[in-house]
Formats: structure tokens, sequence, C-alpha cells
């Protein structure tokens, strides 16, 4: 990608032209899925989100259980991980088991504090914890800064 369609130095293509590319890429997803099954676009982006995975190094998973590898990570740090590479979503029993937790009620204290700070979506009616792009880009900061991309 670099140097895609800039002229000059003024302009970092690196970031700028890989969301470009994601961005049609998931447009481009979308529309043959709402053409080839008859879907709405709301449908469509739905599947298209539920394939796209995030993958974190530090994050390990059997596809029944995942576990945060580095220990060291808070409790906070932790649920935020789960929930970036839970596409769409993730329950909050899913999250307690796969992180251990025996203070349940510590748990559930934190996870709500994360989502009023909007880094999640929590629906407690529903047991349903999903990333917001706050939570996304904190948790793109954590494995830049505590070089999570590296086990």
């Amino acid at each position: 990608m670099r140097s895609v369609g800039h002229v000059g130095g003024d302009v970092d293509p690196n970031h700028m032209d890989s969301v470009a590319v994601l961005s049609m890429c998931n447009w481009v997803m979308a529309e043959l899925v709402r053409v080839f099954h008859g879907l709405t676009i709301a449908e469509a982006q739905k599947v298209v989100d539920a394939i796209a995975e995030i993958r974190i190094p530090v994050i390990w998973s059997d596809g029944n259980v995942k576990r945060v590898l580095r220990s060291e990570l808070n409790l906070r740090e932790q649920i935020l991980l789960l929930v970036a590479v839970s596409v769409p979503d993730v329950s909050s029993k899913e999250l307690i088991e796969w992180i251990e937790e025996d203070d349940k009620a510590y748990f559930m204290k934190t996870l709500r504090k994360v989502h009023t700070k909007r880094l999640v979506e929590f629906t407690e009616k529903t047991d349903r914890v999903k990333t917001l792009p706050p939570g996304a880009k904190f948790v793109q900061d954590l494995v830049r800064k505590k070089n999570l991309s590296d086990i």
C-alpha cells in the first residue's frame, strides 16, 4: 500500500489508504452478500461484521474458549481485548469464564464502568457486550503500547 495514489511527501499513505481500502472492501462484501442472498443492507452488514474477525496474538482460542496470554494485564484490559476479538458480541458469562474471575460482583462492576466510559455497549437485559469505537481505539493503543502483537 506504500505511496498509493499520492504524489509528493505531504501525505502519509499508510494509515489513510489502509482505512480507505478496508472500508471499500467492507462495502463490496456487504453488497455481494446483499445481492446474492436477497438481504437488506442492514442484514448484509451484520453478516459481513460477523465474518470479520479481529486477531490479536495475545488472545488464544480453541473455538470455544478464549484466553488472554499475558496475566499481568488488568481486568479492564482483559475485558476489552476479549470483547474486541468476539464479533459481533459476547456475553458477560463467557467473559467471566474466559478470564476465570472468581469475584463476579467485581467483574460486573468493572464491566459497568467500561460501559459507562463508552468503551463497550453492555446490554444487561440480553447480557450482550460489544466494542464501541472508543473501545476499539483503546485496544489498538493497548496492543501498541504493551506490545501485545507478539507473545
